[in-house]
């Protein structure tokens, strides 16, 4: 057979030579040797994906998904991580994602990950196309990794969780360099700030060629995801791709990724073969979903005021608000669901240490916090169903309806239990954060430390519904806003030192520093604090979310304008007319809406009036226009909110106040 071969020896002495004189002699033995061939010419391997090895079939090893599964399963189970140590590589540090343990770089090593937030990887390491590939990778890691960036997150998806993914997927690297490249771009510029940077149509200096490399390797991540579609990458990359649009200020490429972000992650929590679409995400996958839910909350809270085009053109976020009608949902129910998603570490002041050791251990209690912010706007929405004040136009009406708001006991005992929770975890915080103060104020600890104080003054200070009720509990909280205002002073000018050669470093998806600045500056009882705030907002490096911080800016100035005309009358008089104060953002957050009471010269009456003004993109003083009431002259913040969740712009049902 062609498996066995007859070796026969050549050397002379194997020859057998007749000579008819010579006596006859036996025949040598010729011994037949059979070798065993390999059945095929290539070593056999055993890195199949985990549903081949369960079916016992042959895996075409396709990455991140095999496609023999993709295509007779429909969903495939990824591929176990191989725990030999591969040779050292050149290439940039590969990161370890273990959520209970210290995060360290390894170079080209790859550890198991714990198996509360193991995610389904391809460790095998692509090459990149050259040198600068590589380094705006490089510069992508040390940009998510920074403290500003990492500010009140709990920081595995930033510091470890993204960097980890992009550098063994091939549509996520393609989205992290083109981060990277624009960062570089920023690096490059002249500029100090996010606000002062126009970015280019063609390119005019040799530095702009990072710019449009960004944009290249932006584009290659959509072409590999539209080619080979999985869950794991649509949802990590809804945060890339929102980031590097928020980076470049194209706020309205931004709220799409928002909107189709957030439609995508109800339909994880939601849908009927929810379970299937996470089994593709992670072995474990609520870790890693929650992650992402923790961005995307946050920024959900901002795009309810942030419409695409103008107000009567449809609500914000259309795509959510269809899916939210169809699953039965609110706003605020969605939020809960995103909120659960999140560790269930410490979910009772109980649970919470007498003192913080580390910056990571406060950082773990977030999730909790954000559970109850959510349960509260629920509490919120049920009170105003309730209420029987839906439609309300009257000023007697939209007066009772904002003391049920603020003054329901449901929600005063509510805030009174959370009150409680805060001031015992700021005991365990005050020691760290007294410590970190006195350490070297250049260091990252330092600004870090800063951002989390802030982040829990602002939780502090405006979860407590109850203190906006009248002028007298109003007033005491000026002391509060005098020490988020130093903290705030003492973050931008380290954020200033610490990231002046790199204005791309100011960005965060979830620091909140400047909304805050803004509600001091409008419902702050002492006029110096409120001025103090707005001079800040004017001066801000950052960018927060989506947000257009020229925007804050116009409505703090204006206030001023506000709260001279209604200067007349009691203090508690006063507070009730400032009560009616509402604004929205149209074109993106290029225009602002607001709204507010105004005496007429004529008749001494008081009366809602309604203004709007477009931001100078040359950082100009905004001009007010006066226009006609936007729909009618009840709550126009109600039905905004309640747009999202019922797609019309007119029925009246409260989601939440913008503070």
């Amino acid at each position: 057979m062609a498996e066995y071969k007859a070796i026969l020896p050549i050397s002379p002495q194997g020859s057998i030579i007749s000579d008819s004189s010579a006596a006859p002699e036996q025949k040598p033995v010729v011994r037949v040797t059979k070798v065993k061939l390999s059945r095929t010419s290539t070593r056999k391997v055993r890195t199949g994906c985990v549903t081949c090895k369960k079916r016992h079939i042959k895996c075409d090893e396709s990455k991140p998904h095999c496609g023999n599964c993709l295509q007779t399963r429909g969903h495939c189970e990824g591929y176990l991580p191989d725990q030999k140590k591969n040779k050292k590589s050149s290439g940039p540090a590969e990161l370890c994602w273990d959520s209970t343990q210290a995060i360290i770089p390894r170079v080209a090593a790859v550890a198991v990950a714990s198996p509360t937030a193991q995610t389904k990887l391809h460790i095998n390491t692509v090459d990149f196309r050259d040198d600068n590939s590589m380094s705006y990778f490089q510069e992508f890691v040390g940009l998510v990794r920074g403290p500003w960036m990492r500010a009140a997150s709990t920081g595995d998806l930033w510091e470890v969780m993204l960097p980890q993914l992009s550098r063994n997927n091939g549509t996520l690297r393609s989205a992290a360099m083109a981060i990277g490249a624009l960062s570089v771009w920023y690096r490059q510029s002249a500029h100090v700030s996010l606000h002062a940077i126009t970015v280019p149509d063609q390119p005019t200096s040799q530095g702009d060629t990072h710019y449009f490399q960004a944009v290249a390797h932006y584009c290659d991540s959509l072409k590999m995801q539209c080619r080979r579609a999985s869950a794991q990458d649509a949802v990590f990359l809804s945060v890339l791709l929102l980031f590097f649009e928020t980076l470049r200020g194209n706020r309205k490429a931004a709220l799409d990724h928002v909107n189709h972000a957030l439609s995508l992650l109800l339909a994880l929590v939601t849908d009927t073969d929810a379970h299937h679409r996470l089994a593709d995400l992670a072995p474990n996958p609520m870790p890693v979903i929650g992650a992402v839910a923790d961005v995307f909350n946050h920024l959900a809270k901002q795009a309810r005021t942030v419409f695409r085009g103008r107000i009567l053109d449809g609500p914000p976020l259309p795509n959510l608000a269809k899916r939210l009608q169809s699953t039965n949902q609110t706003m605020e129910t969605f939020m809960m669901l995103l909120n659960q998603t999140q560790s269930e570490a410490a979910n009772s002041p109980e649970s919470y240490p007498d003192s913080f050791d580390t910056l990571e251990q406060f950082e773990q209690i977030w999730p909790a916090i954000r559970r109850h912010q959510a349960a509260m706007g629920a509490v919120m929405e049920d009170i105003f169903k309730t209420s029987g004040l839906r439609g309300a136009d009257d000023d007697v009406t939209i007066t009772k309806l904002h003391y049920e708001l603020f003054g329901n006991p449901r929600i005063v005992s509510f805030c009174e239990n959370f009150h409680k929770s805060m001031v015992k975890l700021n005991a365990g915080f005050q020691p760290l954060f007294n410590q970190i103060m006195q350490a070297d104020v250049g260091s990252p600890t330092y600004l870090r430390a800063i951002l989390l104080r802030i982040e829990f003054m602002g939780v502090y200070i405006f979860s407590n519904a109850p203190s906006f009720i009248e002028d007298a509990s109003a007033r005491a909280l000026t002391p509060l806003y005098r020490e988020y205002i130093s903290l705030a002073h003492i973050a931008t000018r380290a954020a200033k030192k610490e990231f002046e050669t790199n204005p791309a470093h100011h960005l965060s998806l979830q620091c909140s520093l400047s909304w805050c600045l803004l509600v001091i500056s409008m419902f702050c009882r002492d006029p110096l604090v409120r001025d103090e705030a707005m001079w800040i907002i004017k001066e801000y490096p950052g960018q927060d979310g989506i947000w257009s911080i020229r925007a804050l800016y116009a409505l703090a100035l204006r206030n001023r304008h506000v709260e001279r005309v209604n200067a007349v009358g009691t203090p508690d008089e006063q507070w009730r007319r400032l009560w009616r104060r509402e604004f929205v953002f149209e074109d993106s957050g290029d225009r602002v809406v607001l709204r507010y009471m105004e005496r007429d010269e004529v008749t001494e009456k008081w009366q809602l009036v309604e203004e709007a003004a477009d931001i100078p993109r040359d950082g100009g003083e905004a001009q007010w226009k006066r226009q006609p009431l936007t729909i009618h002259s009840g709550l126009l913040i109600l039905d905004l909110f309640n747009a999202v969740a019922q797609g019309d712009m007119d029925t009246r049902l409260p989601i939440g106040r913008p503070c």
